[in-house]
């Protein structure tokens, strides 16, 4: 019973601090950490409960050695340790200070550090069974350091910008039923005033406070993950939307007309390549114009928020085939929608958002 007590008790203590900083890392870790400017070598979030699980165990089997043996010399090193792996949590997120965080994962370091030295000429297996731990934290002291150092540059911008312009609705270059019958006063209503909206709302309040409120919209798209990409991405796939359709139709410009044609074979072609892809496409997602750095065009086909810029192409033109846009005038005939919005296409506003007019 008591070997039993000597492992079950550590092991207990040391999920006990895991649980507590998870506690404690709870809002940051929705709030502030995924806006960080991250290690590109930081692993998924998946990774990080599984390793600490795994490592939690480690710690507490290692005491359980040395006590099991009735050695109790090394317990106040090891309370110093998870006190400090402890502290961690607190400075890094419950403070949101990347720089604390990281002199006291320092100081960890050197506590574990200490610990496997002192258990090793007394119990070999408690210091081979930190080792993992010790590894883990050298790693976990590289991406602390490297958030530390990437995001000072980040909040230097937002300081010295005195008032950091939050992005706003554009204002359309039509009126809300310029596009009837095609598109319906109430269909740009809804989709224009409120799932645009809600998305430039929900980006602003995303990076208040962070790094990326000093970023322009395409550099958010670049960089974020996660909710605020989502959020981002939206809001710049329909600000290239809107801004893209016209209730006056126009002809190609002659320089984008010849792109088109030596890339796609002929405008009958782009048309009907663009027209099934967008029909085509499973789900909610998007349909882009885009070119690469070379100027060559293509047709891309994107899920969800996804942008061309994610795949370094720069977005000429697009659809949208969320059901949003187009549900309350076709119902469930999305192809009849893709036809109807070729008619639209401003390809004046298409070639200005190209590189190579």
């Amino acid at each position: 019973m008591k070997k039993f007590f000597a492992y079950f008790i550590p092991i207990l203590l040391a999920y006990a601090v895991g649980f507590l900083g998870s506690y404690i890392q709870g809002e940051a870790l929705v709030e502030w950490y995924p806006f960080l400017v991250k290690s590109p070598y930081s692993p998924p979030a998946i990774a990080f409960p599984i390793a600490w699980s795994i490592l939690y165990l480690l710690i507490g089997i290692s005491a359980g050695t040395m006590l099991a043996k009735g050695d109790v010399s090394v317990l106040r090193l090891w309370i110093l340790q998870l006190l400090l792996n402890f502290l961690w949590s607190v400075m890094f997120f419950a403070l949101r200070s990347p720089f604390l965080g990281l002199l006291c994962i320092l100081a960890l370091d050197v506590a574990v550090f200490a610990y496997i030295v002192y258990t090793a000429g007394r119990r070999p297996a408690a210091a081979w069974l930190f080792v993992p731990y010790m590894l883990w934290l050298i790693f976990a002291t590289y991406l602390n350091g490297y958030i530390y150092i990437n995001n000072q540059k980040s909040r230097s911008a937002v300081a010295m910008t005195i008032s950091s312009p939050k992005f706003s609705l554009p204002i359309l270059p039509y009126s809300a039923d310029a596009l009837e019958p095609i598109m319906s006063k109430e269909t740009i209503d809804y989709h224009y005033g409120k799932h645009f909206k809600t998305y430039i709302d929900n980006t602003n309040r995303l990076i208040a406070g962070t790094p990326y409120e000093a970023m322009t919209l395409e550099e958010i798209v670049e960089n974020s993950d996660g909710v605020l990409f989502n959020n981002a991405a939206q809001s710049l796939n329909h600000q290239i939307y809107f801004e893209g359709i016209t209730p006056v139709q126009k002809v190609i410009p002659e320089r984008l007309r010849k792109r088109i044609i030596h890339d796609f074979g002929s405008i009958d072609n782009f048309n009907k390549q663009f027209i099934d892809t967008a029909t085509g496409l499973f789900g909610s997602g998007w349909v882009w114009l885009a070119e690469d750095s070379n100027g060559k065009l293509s047709i891309l086909p994107t899920k969800d928020a996804d942008n061309p810029i994610r795949h370094e192409l720069n977005p000429l033109m697009c659809i949208d085939v969320w059901e949003h846009a187009y549900y309350l005038d076709y119902k469930n005939r999305r192809a009849d929608f893709v036809k109807e919005y070729m008619n639209l296409i401003d390809w004046d506003k298409a070639l200005a958002r190209s590189k190579y007019n």
